[in-house]
């Protein structure tokens, strides 16, 4: 029982119950459900329970279950199962109809993109804007914000 709950859980008063806490915690259990109004009928309903338990008389089956169950399952001619056989570790040869979608798809890839990057490429240096036009996304106005003042909308500053 931790300090922070104010109440033990059932298992500690099951093992109290059954003799299974040492002395200290066995101490401090009966010291607590002496004064609890909570846990005292739960204690007194767990030896209820041991006193009742113990009273049934002990049942020895005249049979030998698993003997039968045994028995049973061989009349059944139930086998193992059969393993199944292994693959044989043969490399797969490809033929060629399985690799032209993938060497296509490949090579259109590599056109595309050495395309789009070439136009890229000549877009930015035929195109290429003033330093402070490229700078404009930095200030301190966001784009589509509406204006304090016409100087701070201007890209001239003016």
């Amino acid at each position: 029982m931790s300090p922070a709950e104010k109440c033990p859980r059932t298992e500690a008063l099951s093992a109290l119950v059954d003799g299974a806490l040492v002395e200290p915690a066995r101490v401090a259990l009966d010291a607590h459900v002496a004064g609890c109004a909570i846990c005292a009928p739960v204690l007194a309903e767990f030896r209820q329970l041991r006193t009742t338990f113990a009273a049934l008389p002990d049942v020895a089956p005249g049979v030998d279950f698993a003997l039968l169950v045994d028995r049973r399952i061989a009349a059944a001619g139930v086998s193992k199962p059969k393993p199944k056989p292994k693959p044989q570790l043969r490399p797969q040869r490809w033929r060629w109809w399985q690799l032209a979608p993938a060497a296509l798809g490949g090579a259109v890839s590599l056109s595309l993109g050495a395309y789009l990057g070439s136009a890229l490429m000549l877009g930015s240096q035929v195109t290429a804007q003033p330093a402070e036009l490229q700078m404009a996304a930095f200030t301190a106005i966001p784009p589509g914000a509406l204006c304090p003042a016409l100087q701070a909308c201007n890209s001239m500053g003016r």
